[in-house]
């Protein structure tokens, strides 16, 4: 004869997940990585934007050491690497995808002068700066429209995907904000909206 199992020890048979349960599980961890990812995608573009005017400063600082010594504006940011900027990664943004490899023209050198690249404008060198009488043409750039406050260098990635080498104005359909290195050596930033004809220090934020 079977006995029956002793009291309190009934066999109990395992069973797997059914398909509803996964469902579930699925759509929960969907939801949670929909809300989490907008906050991990704007921290990371926050320390993108803090490492580029970390640069910008270093930058700001290379050039008044070599103004100091040589008593005129470098001729280009690709000047300073070497004895005012021992560090050429200093004058790549983060959030240039193309890491300062462009072909580069008067405004941006890209990687024409320095195997590491620019991401950087050069304001000093860009026609339209002194068309608009914010430098005087090379060699010698002056001290700038607005002394420490005139626009040294900026920074586009922040807003915009690629660059172009016959940028003449913000485009109109621009969204965003540029970040100027002043002559002074301080960061500040623009809209992008704002017509380039139109700029006065009072715009910076």
């Amino acid at each position: 004869m079977f006995e029956s199992p002793p009291s309190g020890r009934r066999h109990r048979s395992s069973r797997g997940f059914t398909l509803i349960e996964i469902l579930v599980v699925i759509a929960i961890v969907a939801a949670l990585t929909a809300l989490l990812f907008p906050a991990l995608w704007a921290a990371r573009a926050a320390a993108r934007r803090t490492a580029c005017i970390s640069n910008l400063r270093q930058i700001g600082l290379g050039v008044r050491m070599y103004v100091q010594d040589m008593d005129a504006y470098p001729p280009l940011l690709s000047a300073l690497v070497g004895t005012y900027a021992t560090e050429p990664r200093i004058l790549v943004c983060p959030n240039d995808g193309a890491r300062g490899q462009h072909a580069g023209n008067e405004r941006l050198e890209g990687n024409q002068y320095v195997p590491s690249g620019v991401s950087y404008d050069y304001v000093p060198r860009w026609n339209r700066a002194q068309q608009l009488g914010w430098w005087r043409p090379p060699p010698q750039y002056g001290e700038g429209k607005w002394g420490d406050l005139t626009p040294l260098a900026e920074c586009q990635w922040h807003w915009a995907r690629a660059f172009h080498a016959d940028w003449w104005d913000n485009a109109p359909d621009a969204r965003g904000w540029t970040l100027i290195l002043t002559a002074g050596g301080s960061v500040r930033k623009v809209r992008v909206e704002e017509p380039v004809a139109d700029f006065t220090p009072d715009l910076y934020r």
